[in-house]
């Protein structure tokens, strides 16, 4: 199965290299390129770079508008010479594949989300513990930045890659196209959507049956009675227009999930340092606390567009909340004892991020 999967990935990195020729070239056959992470930069500012960069939403969504002005204004301050083209709604490279594509090289930038890659960015995935204190992406993102820059731990997840920017998204509620959910009783049985995670164990403590599956597939899943709600976030509602098909939304922040764009380390040394140092000057921290603060704003307007089809956003009760926080409480502490090691106290790391969500939240 592992040999199997291997030669899939070879033949998909084959087959989106022949779609994109050239991803990551320069002008002139002349340019260089370096593997590795530490590798100086190579190329001329003569010349043009024309990158590609692979996303799973559409050009229409806050996030695919947002990215497009931060292709533009790379290509502006590099007067042209870097051109990024956006490959919107999973065209160029599955929600799935985007670690992997690339890593390889067949795609030069991508837009990750860690939910689709189990256990390889567990320790970024904190802010994903459902009812742990993480709800708010702006906060979420300064949480993720704080801990990404103290632990080599955090960074070290992320150094297969250049890492360009890193946020959270809206916090994700329970939606569902059928009755209201007041009680956890209410919960037995139904088939939620959720992505992967530890949500998906926590779903079925609450006695849920989780589904998980692209976003895409949502909207069909729901027309035909295959699930019966989902785990998402106002932006993303709206962007599937799931509000069509749904009747209620539980009025509270679960988690976050984070989101890196990530670059292939070979691009980025192809580049001359001066157009690695634009790039820079328009990613990182200041970049990410802007995407994320888009996301909040458009979660905003979202929600109004979701109530204006009708959906009623239903205020959890105290007794469903602590009836919810058993489990979730319980899947915290097996989360700490799975990245404790003898060097990493894991314990003490969760503590950390809730505490700096704690204060940027206040």
């Amino acid at each position: 199965m592992k040999r199997n999967r291997i030669l899939s990935l070879l033949l998909s990195a084959a087959l989106l290299v022949a779609l994109c020729a050239g991803c990551g070239s320069s002008s002139s056959s002349e340019s260089s390129t370096e593997s590795s992470s530490s590798g100086s930069s190579g190329g001329s500012t003569e010349d043009t770079y024309a990158l590609t960069l692979t996303m799973h939403d559409s050009e229409t969504s806050v996030m695919g508008q947002y990215l497009q002005s931060w292709a533009d204004e790379v290509y502006e301050q590099t007067d042209g010479h870097v051109d990024i083209t956006i490959h919107f709604s999973g065209v160029l490279s599955a929600a799935t594949d985007v670690a992997d594509n690339v890593l390889a090289g067949a795609v030069d930038i991508g837009w990750l989300y860690t939910a689709y890659y189990s256990g390889q960015f567990p320790l970024s995935e904190v802010i994903t513990l459902p009812l742990q204190g993480f709800g708010d992406c702006v906060v979420s993102t300064e949480v993720l930045w704080d801990l990404y820059e103290e632990y080599e731990e955090v960074s070290e997840e992320w150094s297969e890659f250049k890492l360009l920017m890193l946020y959270g998204n809206p916090g994700m509620k329970i939606a569902t196209s059928g009755a209201a959910i007041t009680s956890l009783s209410d919960l037995q049985g139904l088939s939620i959507r959720c992505p992967s995670g530890p949500i998906t164990d926590i779903l079925q403590e609450w006695g849920a049956n989780p589904i998980t599956m692209a976003t895409t597939d949502i909207y069909e899943a729901l027309e035909k009675n295959n699930i019966n709600g989902y785990i998402f976030e106002e932006s993303g509602i709206v962007t599937f227009s799931l509000q069509e098909l749904t009747t209620y939304i539980i009025d509270y922040a679960l988690y976050d999930g984070p989101f890196g764009l990530i670059m292939n380390w070979d691009s980025w040394n192809s580049l001359p340092e001066e157009y690695q140092e634009i790039i820079e000057s328009v990613s990182g921290y200041d970049a990410s606390m802007a995407a994320a603060e888009a996301f909040a704003e458009n979660a905003v307007s979202a929600r109004e567009t979701i109530s204006e089809a009708g959906v009623e956003f239903v205020t959890p009760s105290d007794e469903l909340l602590t009836e919810m926080q058993g489990a979730a409480d319980e899947y915290a502490a097996e989360w700490v004892e799975d990245i404790t090691t003898d060097s990493f106290d894991g314990e003490a790391y969760l503590e950390q991020a809730k505490a700096l969500a704690e204060q940027y939240g206040d």
